[in-house]
Parts: structure tokens; C-alpha cells; sequence
């Protein structure tokens, strides 16, 4: 009996009091009430997904006509400058050379055509780089290749002086430098400064040799005797005797045999005529030499 009282009691409501929403219900009807908000504008998304359209499309109608039929992005200036800022002259020719661009859509210029076409035009330039300053201007930076020798071209009938890049191209027509080595050419024809005056490699293996010789041997080079159909150079020393090299072989090695056999030939003292580093022995050591 005791137990089925407290059944009873367990399970007895209260009357008199209203149920109080739970917080999932509360959430449920808002949810519902902001659906039936939207519900009650029926034609907002319609507006602003016609809206969004419009400006879409005003915004292609305007940069079409920007690109292609108004003068915004018409090139109006091209810019020059190497990174020494001293070839005002070369600049103004760079300029000329392009100055196709003018006039002509930025947007649409290949600038790797534009370096093609400098490069082609000026020998003496060994970078350039080509950009674009929106919305009207080409900028052009360039650098050339450095100046290392004199040349003097003596023909039958003609000297000539020229100041030579590093890649064997005359840049400056009858001037020298004394800050730079000389190289003196001797030819039936005068040398074509149109073309290299001396081959880029051939140029390299002078100048190696040069400093290369002074290094080891304290004795400085007054100027290089280039023989092109030998194929041979005479450094031409401060005491006024030539060494002779093949330009074929290493010059390393040929002056290694001079620095073996100053022992015996005094070559700062005596006077010398020249000495031929050309010819090798049965060692590979063998030097011929003449005094006067």
C-alpha cells in the first residue's frame, strides 16, 4: 500500500500553472519568424541581383571602351636611362629606335621585342630591361658592356685609335684611354668597326695575359702586338724586349718556362730583343731568346 502511494504521488501534475517554453523552442520560433520576415518582401533579392547585373555589365561596357577606343592607355612617353646615368646620347638613340611604341595601346606592347630590338641595334649594351608605367609611359634601363682596351689599327694605308668593350666592339672613334692596356693591330684593310675588332675570347686571353705577366713578373706591359692570321701576341715590356706567345696554347703555361729560366736569362737586365715562349721541347721548357 506504502508503495503504490508513492507511485501515485510521483506522477501527479500540477494544475494551475502554464508550461514555460524550453530554449530550443525559442530558437524554432525565431527562426520562423525571420523566415516569415523575408517571406513578406517577396521582390529585395529580385532588385539586388538585378542591381548587381547592371553594374557588372556597366563595368565591362566602360573598361572595353577604356582598352579599346580611348586614348588612357596610348604610350605618350618612353623613358631612358642606363645605370650609370651618363649615356644621355645612347639614350636618345634607345628612344628613336623604339619610337614605333608612341602612339600604339601600352596594354598590348611586348616588351620582349622591344629588349630583341635593342639588343639587335646596340651591341655595346649588355642589359636591358623594358617596363611599363601605367598608363602611358615604356621604361627602359640598360647597361653596357665595360670599356678594357685601346686598339691601334695600323693599315696600308690608314691609322686608326678606337676604345674597345669587353666584347671586342669600338665604342669611341680616335681617343684612347692611358687607364687602359693597348693593343696594336696591324692589317692590309682597315678594321671594320661594325664588327668586333677583336674577338671576344681572343680579347679575354690578351688581357689575362697581361695582368697575369705583370703579376708574376713585377714588369709592366706597355702595349700587345695582336697578330690575327699567326695567331700570336708579343707583349711589348716597360725595358723594351717582346715575349712572344701562342695565343693557341695557355699562356700560363708558356710563361711558367720564362719563370724557370730566369736563373740563367736575366730578363731584368739584359737587353733583350724579344724571347719566343712559342716552341716546345722535348721537356716543354724550351725558350728561344735574342739579345741585341
Amino acid at each position: 500500500m506504502f508503495n503504490k502511494k508513492r507511485k501515485l504521488k510521483k506522477f501527479k501534475f500540477k494544475y494551475g500553472k502554464s508550461p514555460s517554453p524550453t530554449s530550443r523552442n525559442l530558437s524554432t520560433n525565431r527562426y520562423h519568424s525571420k523566415k516569415l520576415l523575408k517571406r513578406s518582401h517577396p521582390y529585395t533579392a529580385k532588385i539586388k541581383k538585378f542591381v548587381l547585373i547592371l553594374v557588372i555589365l556597366l563595368a565591362i561596357i566602360f573598361s572595353i571602351y577604356l582598352i579599346f577606343f580611348s586614348d588612357y592607355f596610348k604610350v605618350t612617353e618612353i623613358n631612358v636611362s642606363d645605370e650609370l646615368l651618363d649615356s644621355d646620347a645612347l639614350g636618345n638613340e634607345i628612344s628613336t629606335t623604339i619610337n614605333t611604341s608612341i602612339g600604339k595601346n601600352l596594354i598590348f606592347i611586348d616588351t620582349e621585342d622591344l629588349q630583341v630590338k635593342i639588343l639587335d641595334s646596340f651591341p655595346e649594351i649588355e642589359e636591358v630591361e623594358v617596363g611599363k608605367d601605367y598608363p602611358n609611359k615604356i621604361i627602359v634601363t640598360f647597361s653596357q658592356y665595360p670599356l678594357v682596351a685601346n686598339i691601334i689599327n695600323e693599315s696600308t694605308t690608314i691609322k686608326k685609335t678606337y676604345i674597345i668593350n669587353s666584347i671586342g666592339y669600338a665604342i669611341k672613334e680616335d681617343l684612347e684611354s692611358t687607364s687602359l692596356p693597348y693593343i696594336r693591330i696591324q692589317s692590309d684593310e682597315p678594321l671594320n668597326p661594325e664588327s668586333p675588332l677583336v674577338e671576344a675570347n681572343k680579347l679575354r686571353y690578351i688581357l689575362e695575359t697581361i695582368i697575369y705577366f705583370e703579376d708574376k713578373f713585377g714588369m709592366r706591359v706597355v702595349e700587345v702586338i695582336y697578330k690575327k692570321i699567326p695567331r700570336e701576341i708579343h707583349l711589348i715590356t716597360e725595358r723594351n724586349f717582346a715575349i712572344w706567345l701562342d695565343i693557341q696554347n695557355p699562356a700560363e703555361e708558356q710563361l711558367k718556362k720564362l719563370k724557370k729560366a730566369l736563373v740563367k736569362l736575366d730578363i731584368y737586365n739584359e737587353d733583350l730583343e724579344y724571347i719566343d715562349l712559342r716552341i716546345a721541347g722535348g721537356n716543354g721548357d724550351k725558350i728561344i731568346y735574342k739579345r741585341r
